[in-house]
């Protein structure tokens, strides 16, 4: 044990000097670009050497393939251009499948790994699989597995960035549930949310109001829409000046933040497998209220190695318009751009009066982000909640929902119950 420490230490060593060298002898301005978005190539081999937990770098499909569940891969293309990935886990049961497809929509920062990288135990996408469900794991634009277009370059060309998670409830997830519905010959599917996942169905189902009619049952951990109570301190701060920060990512040419593989997330990969809850933890605590010591520390280390996973400039800013606003609208552009867009000067509220979807709400007292009393809203506003779980623990935060051991004996009961019920 002691041996292996050591090795972490020196990777976190190499890690730094190389980061003195590439980024730090240049001009300021370059300094800052290259600081959030240098881009270091995937080495597993040096991974491997040094310790890493094998969990931590492997893809959604060699995940799949390591646990036993057989899986595809697919791709659908947006109205707009967006070339997405898909992953299905095929039923593991020994009779087709006669229950309506799950289709899973991740959070920000996040991709498809997000519902399975707990492992085949908890995995949530695993644990669908095992009970007879056909899994559909969706990836929206600008993440690892869904960086290409049709006319776009993802590393070259800003036009590709400029979108928000409007876009993705009016373009990917749409275009998501059209291809599931396609390829299994079913008329609806089940959803399954976590965070902006869930801001995704509630911008489809509003915009896009005949998807309500796709939607057999939805559930939604740690919904976000308003965010005017949230407590994420990290996030208040920057919201304060998403607009200025936007504005000047803008100025020295970036436009995607937290990007897999970008040098803040290599480190933080690398931090993590030396002390994950003193460095990770502390990072999700900041941003979503996680109670340190909460996830198993080794789960945070793999976790790191896939999270981080990208967020375009815009999107950030229009979170950050929603917490200053206190409203849960459309992207603000400006008096000019509103006009152009909308055809009004100011961005119109989401009429979330048009959600009838069935929808299960699962929240959680010490999600600073997705907080009680926005949930409260949200349950106020959907016309058609069949409930808004609140999980009996405490400490249960943002991402407890998705790699807490618990979730064995406090979220899959509900999920079940629904999933039974309207089976």
């Amino acid at each position: 044990m002691y041996h292996l420490l050591c090795v972490k230490i020196i990777l976190t060593i190499l890690f730094l000097k190389i980061c003195h060298k590439n980024v730090f002898s240049l001009h300021p301005i370059n300094r800052t670009e290259k600081l959030i978005s240098y881009t270091i190539p995937e080495k597993r081999g040096l991974k491997k050497a040094f310790g890493y937990d094998e969990d931590t770098y492997l893809n959604f499909t060699e995940l799949t393939t390591k646990y036993n569940y057989p899986s595809e891969e697919h791709t659908v293309t947006t109205e707009d251009g967006y070339i997405l990935t898909i992953f299905r886990i095929l039923a593991k049961c020994n009779a087709p499948s006669r229950h309506y497809p799950v289709l899973l929509m991740h959070g920000v920062l996040d991709s498809s790994d997000g519902w399975i990288i707990a492992g085949s135990e908890i995995g949530i996408g695993f644990v669908l699989a095992r009970n007879c469900y056909d899994v559909w794991a969706a990836n929206h634009r600008g993440n690892s597995y869904s960086r290409k277009h049709v006319r776009f370059d993802a590393n070259i060309d800003p036009e590709y960035w400029d979108y928000t998670f409007d876009e993705h409830g009016n373009y990917d997830l749409p275009a998501t549930v059209d291809y599931v519905l396609q390829n299994t010959g079913k008329a609806k599917i089940n959803f399954v949310g976590h965070s902006q996942g869930t801001t995704n169905f509630y911008v489809m189902n509003s915009l896009k109001p005949q998807y309500n009619e796709m939607i057999n049952l939805s559930i939604h951990l740690a919904p976000v829409a308003w965010l005017k109570n949230t407590e994420s301190i990290i996030s208040i701060i920057a919201a304060q000046g998403s607009g200025l920060i936007k504005q000047f990512l803008s100025d020295i040419g970036i436009r995607e933040f937290l990007g897999k593989n970008h040098i803040i997330h290599v480190a933080f990969e690398a931090l993590c497998q030396l002390v994950p809850d003193e460095i990770c933890g502390t990072m999700l605590a900041l941003t979503v209220g996680y109670v340190q010591g909460t996830i198993n520390p080794k789960r945070i280390s793999v976790v790191f190695g896939h999270v981080l996973n990208g967020v375009s400039i815009k999107n950030a800013d229009h979170f950050g318009q929603l917490i200053r606003s206190g409203k849960f609208q459309r992207y603000d552009e400006g008096i000019s751009g509103n006009l152009k867009r909308y055809g009004r000067q100011h961005p119109a509220n989401y009429n979330l009066s048009l959600v009838t979807a069935p929808v299960v709400l699962v929240s959680a007292k010490s999600d600073w982000l997705s907080s009680v009393k926005d949930v409260k809203i949200l349950c106020s506003k959907l016309p058609n909640l069949l409930e808004n779980y609140e999980i009996p623990l405490a400490y249960w935060s943002h991402h407890n929902h998705l790699w807490d051991d618990n979730i064995k004996e406090y979220l899959f009961p509900k999920m079940f119950e629904y999933l039974n019920k309207y089976n």
